[in-house]
């Protein structure tokens, strides 16, 4: 039998008193932020009681609640009575008679006044439910619309009679004249008709739907390629040799420089002959060369031996270069001739988008060659360095590897600097790669002369990620001091473009010379200590490169990068095309991404089990779990862009907010409301087309 402890009870009470205490705390915390945002906010609650402000947030709401979509003919009937002003002594009011045809007629009491006195107008036999207005004519027939009720309108009852109060108005020098009161009615006639205000809405908001379809069909495309590098459960797991990935890297500048050069050239000649243009003998002597090439590749012996086996792959590899190129071109040049030749029409419409296409693919050619000549050649350098790179001893692997690491580290931070130089605060750029690199290199040494190869232990993990620290912050206050940054964030200045550095075709300026300088020392001894072999997190890399820009781009709202672009490209939908296309694809990039890390792991595993590889598993085991939530992801972003196409056209971005903000800036909100209207509408029927395609394929 146990003794109960009768001290339990006492911790137990202490410790629900301490919650409680702490969740008071917690909540006076949050009552004071939420009382200083309340003051930070300016909330005032008296402001809107103003009469003033009440007035007009009521004509304001009730002109936007009655759209002017509809008008219609009138037939504009008038009848006017005498009235005196200021009284003369014995007057008399004149008896009216009502017209024995049944016309309409009017009577004013008192028949007289004077100024800011108030008379009352009766109608008789008027139409029944139409609009009228009461004008006073002076003796100079100067007209004034006296308003009733605050309004220049007013309806006539349904029998055919009114009566209204109106005031004298206050006329200079008009003591004993003759006015007179003159009351308009407007009869409809003939059918209603849209107004030009609702077909101007139309013709924009049609201009605003296909704006925003536009922006969203470009932005799928680059969305859903950057979505899989954005995805880390496919990208965590994605590793290369050092050496191989520096090989790729060294040579990257110098296929896209070759890339710009010559197959832009090979798709320029392609271009200019299938646009009816011709081509130069350069070009001309050029593309013979390409093909005799071509057919010497063709005819290469198959041999045996792997590294003559490579060289063939490789030379493959080159010409199927030239024949993507090539094909580029011959698509740009058709999109030139047949925007040449179809001008009106629908074949006219049709061959201004393929000459605009055209146009388009002239203008990329030389990032389209070199970016297509990188690839080739570091495809090709892959290649030849595989098994070579698997063969040399560690020692060698060291060595090498800090050669490959200083030039990529010079080829990094001088790529870094030289975006720095673009804007003050882009310098910040180059102390974080830096920073990035450095912070890998104490780790490395730690790991290589502590460890030597035994499994990492907590201690071990934490004491390198100290090291890690302590070489990026070292690394960044070096590269940060170094370079200047400081003087640029706070003067707003450049750094200065002195060439330090002449080579053909290039000049180096003295800061990003050296930013280069610390790139290759950074680079060369990461480089070194790792040595070639060294397994490199290359998917990890790509995932938080992709993540930052999406974030980048995400954060910049469409109505600043709308601004930028009507700067660029001038006012009208294209600004706003290409500014829901930016912010599109940073959206659309995270959402894509984030459904690929939440799909089913079964079929991936079940595929690689088979021996299936990277690109097999993606095609088999990911992309059928992803199109149904991409289609509906896909629809919901151009719901979102149609409502942001109004937003973007308050800064010249095109569609129906260009003309809604005209409307308001008149004070016209009746025609505002109709464009409101038009959005609201047009909204719906997205939503509900959306939810249907949504229902039946996903």
């Amino acid at each position: 039998m146990t003794q109960a402890n009768p001290s339990s009870p006492a911790p137990s009470r202490s410790r629900a008193a301490l919650r409680r205490t702490l969740i008071l705390i917690a909540v006076a915390i949050v009552l004071v932020i939420f009382a200083y945002g309340w003051q930070v906010t300016e909330i005032n609650l008296e402001r809107p009681q103003e009469p003033v402000r009440q007035t007009n947030v009521t004509n304001a709401l009730r002109e936007l609640l009655s759209p002017n979509v509809l008008t219609q003919d009138y037939a504009t009937l008038a009848v006017s009575i005498p009235f005196q002003i200021d009284c003369p002594e014995g007057f008399e009011t004149p008896p009216v008679t009502p017209p024995a045809d049944g016309t309409p007629y009017i009577a004013v009491e008192p028949a007289c006044a004077s100024s800011s006195e108030t008379v009352t107008l009766t109608g008789y036999n008027f139409a029944s439910n139409v609009l009228a207005r009461v004008t006073w004519i002076d003796g100079d027939e100067q007209r004034r619309i006296r308003q009733v009720d605050g309004q220049d309108n007013f309806t006539i009852g349904l029998n055919g009679t009114f009566s209204v109060s109106i005031e004298v108005p206050r006329i200079r020098g008009s003591a004993g004249e003759l006015h007179a009161l003159e009351v308009q009615q407007a009869v409809p006639s003939g059918v209603p008709r849209f107004t030009d205000t609702t077909r101007e809405v139309l013709d924009k908001m049609v201009e605003t739907i296909f704006l925003a379809l536009i922006a969203t069909a470009i932005s799928i495309l680059p969305s859903a390629i950057l979505s899989f590098f954005a995805a880390h459960n496919l990208m965590r797991a994605v590793r290369m040799s050092l050496g191989n990935l520096l090989v790729m890297f060294t040579l990257l500048p110098l296929g896209f420089l070759v890339g710009g050069v010559l197959l832009s050239e090979v798709g320029g000649f392609v271009l200019r002959l299938a646009s009816g243009q011709g081509g130069g003998v350069e070009t001309t002597g050029l593309s013979l060369l390409v093909l005799g090439a071509a057919v010497a590749a063709r005819r290469m012996p198959t041999s045996t031996l792997s590294f003559e086996a490579r060289l063939r792959s490789a030379a493959m590899t080159l010409i199927g270069a030239v024949i993507v190129v090539a094909l580029i071109g011959l698509i740009g040049g058709l999109g030139l001739l047949a925007g040449r030749t179809f001008t009106e029409g629908i074949p006219g419409v049709l061959g201004n988008f393929v000459g605009s296409l055209g146009r388009l693919i002239e203008l990329s050619l030389p990032f389209i060659g070199g970016a297509i000549g990188a690839f080739a050649l570091t495809n090709v350098g892959t290649a030849l360095t595989i098994d070579a790179l698997k063969t040399i001893s560690p020692a060698v692997s060291r060595v090498i590897g800090g050669a490959l690491g200083g030039l990529g580290g010079a080829i990094v931070l001088g790529m870094s600097a030289t975006v720095g130089m673009s804007a003050a605060w882009l310098g910040l750029l180059t102390p974080v790669v830096a920073a990035i690199m450095g912070g890998a290199i104490l780790p490395l040494l730690f790991r290589r002369v502590v460890m030597h190869g035994r499994r990492s232990t907590q201690s071990d993990r934490l004491l390198m990620s100290a090291l890690g620290w302590i070489g990026t912050i070292a690394v960044f206050a070096f590269t940060f001091v170094q370079l200047n940054v400081f003087r640029a964030m706070v003067e707003g200045t450049l750094p200065p473009n002195d060439v330090a550095l002449a080579l053909p075709g290039l000049n180096i300026s003295t800061y990003v010379l050296t930013a280069m300088g610390i790139g290759l020392v950074l680079g060369a001894v990461g480089g070194a200590i790792a040595g070639t072999r060294a397994a490199f997190p290359v998917g990890s890399v790509l995932y938080s490169m992709t993540r930052t820009i999406l974030n980048g781009l995400r954060a910049i709202e469409p109505l600043i990068m709308g601004l930028v672009f009507v700067i660029w490209v001038g006012i009208g939908p294209f600004a706003g095309v290409l500014a829901l296309t930016l912010h599109s694809i940073a959206s659309l990039g995270k959402l894509y991404s984030e459904q690929i890390e939440n799909i089913d792991t079964g079929p991936i595993e079940a595929l690689e089990s088979t021996g299936a590889n990277r690109l097999q598993t993606i095609m088999y085991a990911v992309v059928p779990q992803i199109i149904p939530p991409y289609i509906a992801f896909t629809m919901y972003r151009w719901d979102i862009n149609v409502r942001m196409s109004t937003i973007i056209g308050f800064v010249g971005g095109g569609g129906v907010g260009f003309l809604l903000q005209q409307q308001i800036n008149l004070l016209r909100y009746r025609d505002a409301g109709v464009a409101v209207l038009a959005i609201a509408i047009v909204v719906s029927i997205l939503d509900y087309a959306s939810a249907a395609i949504r229902e039946r394929y996903v």
